[in-house]
Formats: structure tokens, sequence, C-alpha cells
């Protein structure tokens, strides 16, 4: 058994049944999972170490260990996503996507990184299609493991429904914290107007690019709320209160959390995959 994992807070329900959401993420170690059922209840919440580019058998292996370790079978779910991490990605306006035309779409942009797939997420609230590089050995691993499984973005998970609907009333700015890059996703009067991720190699960097947006979008003198998810600690969080007074975190959707034990998860961390 090559995979480990880390974390696991479980319902004593049936989460092997049918009509669930499972939501996967990938990390740099690993990935997390989350599994939902159709009242918004959270079931489950892990994280898996392994090795995302090890061989297709061993990837594999470990991916369904580990979600059986869970009590987690793949077949009868109603919905299933795994959200990539990546920085090779284009918005294309519905109306103007054009299937076969996937790879001209990244190309006017930047060279495909060797081993990486492109796909696309369609995504309903920006009424465009997200095309985005991905790696294939890790994307064709979870496609077998978890049959019908949903290819997202990072990006497109943060352009969602709830987020433009808050920028109805004021401004609003997502930061997702990760490691040495942050993503930005901004949204004024229901409409996306910046999508990208900064190379940042700490927290006065993400700062900094929060600021540049804000002055960019001549967001200065109206009302903006930034909100904050990912890799926040209390220090982090205070550093943003200096320079933006409307501060969040940003927790996905609205969950039901029924085990003592989810009552002291930090949701913000895992937006990714309860959004």
């Amino acid at each position: 058994m090559s995979y480990k994992i880390n974390t696991l807070i479980a319902s004593d329900k049936d989460v092997a049944q049918y009509e669930k959401r499972l939501s996967i993420c990938l990390q740099p170690n690993g990935f997390s999972f989350s599994l939902t059922d159709l009242f918004d209840e959270l079931l489950a919440i892990g994280e898996v170490q392994c090795e995302l580019d090890a061989p297709m058998p061993q990837l594999l292996a470990d991916i369904k260990g580990a979600l059986s370790e869970a009590g987690i079978h793949t077949f009868g779910l109603k919905e299933a996503e795994l959200v990539t991490i990546s920085r090779q990605f284009v918005w294309v306006p519905q109306h103007l996507y054009d299937e076969s035309k996937q790879r001209t779409y990244l190309d006017v942009l930047c060279k495909v990184t060797t081993g990486y797939g492109i796909f696309a997420d369609h995504n309903e609230t920006v009424k465009a299609y997200l095309v985005f590089s991905a790696d294939n050995n890790a994307v064709s691993a979870f496609k077998i493991a978890v049959p019908g499984i949903k290819i997202r973005c990072q990006h497109s998970k943060l352009a969602n429904g709830t987020a433009a609907e808050i920028s109805d009333l004021k401004s609003l700015m997502l930061v997702n914290l990760r490691g040495k890059e942050s993503d930005f996703a901004v949204f004024c009067n229901k409409k996306l107007q910046i999508s990208n991720t900064y190379d940042c190699n700490n927290i006065d960097e993400t700062v900094y690019f929060a600021l540049s947006i804000t002055k960019q979008l001549h967001l200065e003198d109206t009302r903006l709320t930034v909100a904050v998810c990912g890799d926040v600690d209390r220090d982090k969080y205070a550093l943003f209160r200096e320079y933006f007074p409307s501060m969040a975190l940003y927790n996905g959707r609205l969950l039901t959390l029924t085990v003592p034990e989810m009552q002291h998860i930090h949701t913000y961390r895992h937006a990714l995959i309860l959004s």
C-alpha cells in the first residue's frame, strides 16, 4: 500500500449509497475529497497522500484503495468531479466555443506542457468554457477509478453562482492561497472581471497583487469584500485586514455539518471541494 490517508472524518450514514456528490481535488502530494448528499449534508471529508506521478497501475490502486478504505463506492454517484490545478487556461465565450479548436485556444497563450492533456470546463455562471491543461496520468487514473467523473479547473470552481450573487450588492474578490501561488477571481455586478494565478512567494506578495487588482479595476472607492480560502492562517488573515476592511473566509457552499468532529473543520481550507 503506497497511499496514506492523513485525515478522514465520516458520518455514520452509509456514505456508499446512491445519490451522492463526490468532489476530489488534486494536491501537490496527493488529493483531498468530500462526499455530500442531496440535502447538502457533508458525509465525509479526507486527505490522501500518494504519488500522482506514479505509474498508472500503482496510482489507480492507490485511488481505489483510499476511496474503499473511506467507505466510498464509485458507482451510483449522482455527480463526481475532479478539480485540477492549472496555470495554462483561457476563457472562451460559449457562443464562440468550438471543441475541435481547444488546442488552438491554448496555443495562443502558451505551449502545453509535455504529458499534459487539454480539457474544457463549461461554466454556466460565466456562460463560457474554461479550456485548460492538466496532467494526463493523474486525470486518466481518476477517470478509470471513478467512471463518469467530470474534469474541472480551480478557476471555474471559484467563478460560481454564489460569488456572482454576492457581487450584485458589492464587488467581491476571491483569493485562494496555496503554497507559492495564489488564485484570484473578481466579480463586479455579477460579472467575472479577473480570473488568474500569480506567483506569490509569501503573503506580502499576495496582498500586493490584491491591491494591484483593486487599483486596476478602480475598486478603491467602491464596496469591496475580499474573501480568502485555502492555506489561510491567523497572521495571513490579519495582514489582509490591514488593507481591506471588509474581509471574510470563503467556505464554498453552505453545508450541514452534523458529525461533532466536522464542526471543527476549517472548511475554508477545502473550499474547492465544498463549492
